[in-house]
């Protein structure tokens, strides 16, 4: 089963936009390096082995041709968009045998490659149900070929302004919720914690743990939220919660900034046009 969450895509139109509206939310946002033969390039918000990832495509045609379905596709119109997520294990083919598609097989892993900005490479495969990664109710896997004490000295773990130490919940809209946690709990392992009614969204949620963070499946049980995201974006993760070390400390700076955003029971959620569209929480 997968061992802890690795990172969050965001996929983006433009880097450079995007890294620098994520450094402008105090975030210590770097250029990440180029995937080999993709025509994709990335940023990274650091915390640790954890990390967001700012996914862009300098070369649509490279794109299409070795993933079919670009960032872009899947951005549909929007300058930025939540878009998948990966849990990583260490045992990638073992993980991945657990799903077998419609044809009775399992669908392969890929074996993916990233040069840093400095020259240097890293290397690592992937395992994504249903042969796609973005906008699905469920995550794709990951295994790095570097051990993970070398990557910590490699991609150095970023120093937060904005208080940020590390994820801790990540939201998915799901249309079956009966069929999502049948993959989640049986096929992935993960632990059920909690099944309950969210009224703010009007949605039936289930929560799995990971390590000390969640991951909630929500489907929607009448008019509200979850419905409106599933009918304009489809299913798929849509809402990430980041641990501070001191929520007022990090309210202090979203103030001092003027970054706009709400206050609610122990949270702070961004203001989407701060965020590229992105809804991003912060918790203690």
């Amino acid at each position: 089963m997968p061992a802890r969450f690795d990172h969050a895509v965001i996929g983006v139109r433009d880097l450079d936009t995007a890294l620098f509206a994520f450094q402008r939310l105090g975030f210590d946002a770097r250029p990440g390096g180029r995937h080999g033969g993709g025509g994709t390039h990335n940023g990274l918000v650091r915390f640790g082995l954890d990390y967001i990832e700012l996914l862009g495509v300098y070369d649509e045609a490279a794109a299409r041709a070795s993933r079919g379905r670009t960032i872009l596709d899947a951005l549909n119109g929007r300058e930025a968009a939540l878009i998948g997520y990966a849990l990583a294990t260490d045992d990638i083919a073992r993980d991945a045998a657990r799903f077998v598609g419609d044809d009775g097989k399992v669908y392969q892993l890929h074996a993916m490659r990233r040069t840093r900005p400095d020259g240097g490479v890293l290397s690592w495969r992937v395992y994504a149900p249903g042969e796609s990664s973005w906008q699905r109710p469920w995550p794709f896997l990951i295994q790095w070929d570097t051990p993970d004490e070398q990557r910590l000295h490699i991609d150095l773990p970023g120093a937060h302004v904005n208080g940020a130490v590390g994820w801790k919940r990540i939201a998915v809209a799901v249309e079956d919720l009966a069929s999502a946690v049948e993959i989640y709990h049986n096929q992935l392992g993960l632990e059920l914690i909690k099944e309950d009614f969210c009224s703010i969204q009007v949605a039936q949620r289930v929560t799995f743990a990971l390590g000390e963070a969640t991951i909630d499946l929500l489907a929607p049980s009448g008019d509200g939220s979850v419905r409106q995201i599933l009918a304009s974006a489809g299913e798929g993760p849509f809402a990430l919660s980041f641990k501070t070390r001191d929520l007022s400390q990090t309210r202090a700076f979203f103030e001092k900034q003027e970054i706009a955003f709400t206050i609610g029971p122990g949270k702070i959620l961004l203001d989407e046009k701060e965020t590229l569209g992105v809804r991003i929480f912060f918790t203690e």
